[in-house]
């Protein structure tokens, strides 16, 4: 059988394709909010209207559960932790801490005080560096005794700072303070700085062009009544502001009195026209107020001996030297000695 002879079974296969695919376009939106709408339970089959359905139920039943913290662990890890590091540090006793603190306390070194005594001052030397001539007079160096000096004030062991002598100066260029000047004066006391670093120091503070640093010059040497204060403080006169000369001539003036006459007679000797000229009229004031009964405003505390005699007898001593500068060949010096001169041969030959 041919095509021919199956004509009518190949049209109602077709048909039933066109119809199939038809409906299945018709019912697909339907059908597919359904199955989106479905819900499926997935449940044991049990019996629900026969009596065996009281076998299945669940409602009469016990269910076993266990609750499981999954910080318990690190809990239980972290005491452990804890526990393990207090066993390993032991707890002392209240007693035992006391008794250990004591013995601690017992051993610790005692502070102690190192306390310096300051001997007897020696010879300054005055002539050493070629500022004064060797003569017969010998300067004598003065001490501040007012406490200024006192080894209780002075510092001690590790704290005491010992500088060098050019340390000093450089110290006092770059600082020149009232402090500073305290300390060089300490430590020249103390014999950590040589005479001839300190009077060094001096000479740069008095040949500044600051009032206020001359003034510096004279506080260092205030408290030391020797030779070379005078001399130092003599020669830099002239370059002192008139209220620093005032200061100045009170201080000169303090070398008028019995104990301080030796200074000026080796003073006079000085090669310096300037200095010696200075110690002329410093005896014939001084002599003046011997005379007068006037002794110079001095504090007895800045040397030791008696500063506060100005007898004229002491002043016999000066006769041989003015006799020799009377001679000078400065005529200022030769007119000052020949004053000073006849007025102390007066005053000896009334003894």
């Amino acid at each position: 059988m041919g095509f021919k002879d199956n004509k009518l079974e190949t049209a109602i296969i077709g048909l039933s394709i066109v119809m199939v695919g038809a409906l299945g376009y018709v019912l697909r939106t339907p059908v597919q909010s359904a199955i989106a709408e479905l819900e499926v339970i997935y449940e044991m089959p049990r019996p629900k209207t026969s009596f065996l359905a009281a076998l299945f139920d669940l409602g009469d039943r016990e269910i076993s559960r266990k609750y499981v913290n999954p910080y318990a662990k690190k809990k239980e890890d972290a005491k452990k932790t804890a526990d393990a590091k207090n066993a390993a540090v032991p707890v002392k006793p209240v007693a035992q801490k006391k008794a250990e603190a004591k013995k601690k306390a017992d051993e610790a070194p005692k502070k102690t005080v190192d306390v310096q005594i300051v001997g007897a001052d020696e010879p300054t030397g005055f002539g050493d560096d070629g500022f004064m001539n060797s003569g017969t007079g010998s300067g004598q160096q003065f001490v501040d005794n007012s406490g200024n000096n006192n080894p209780k004030n002075e510092q001690t062991g590790a704290d005491k700072e010992t500088l060098t002598g050019d340390q000093w100066q450089a110290r006092l260029r770059a600082q020149p303070t009232a402090e500073n000047v305290a300390q060089l004066v300490a430590a020249f006391s103390r014999s950590e700085v040589s005479e001839s670093i300190f009077y060094s120091i001096v000479a740069d503070l008095y040949s500044s062009n600051k009032a206020e640093t001359q003034a510096l010059g004279l506080e260092a040497v205030k408290s030391l009544y020797n030779s070379r204060s005078f001399a130092v403080t003599a020669k830099y006169y002239e370059q002192m502001t008139p209220e620093l000369k005032s200061k100045a001539d009170k201080y000169l003036a303090g070398y008028a009195v019995t104990a301080r006459l030796g200074i000026l007679k080796s003073v006079l000797q000085s090669n310096d026209s300037s200095v010696v000229e200075a110690a002329l009229q410093v005896v014939i004031e001084g002599y003046q107020s011997a005379k007068g009964g006037v002794t110079p405003n001095t504090d007895p505390r800045n040397s030791r001996g008696d500063v506060t005699t100005n007898a004229v007898a002491g002043y016999s001593q000066f006769v041989p030297l003015f006799q020799q500068l009377a001679q000078s060949s400065d005529a200022t010096i030769a007119n000052l000695a020949a004053t000073g001169l006849g007025q102390l041969q007066t005053a000896v030959a009334s003894l």
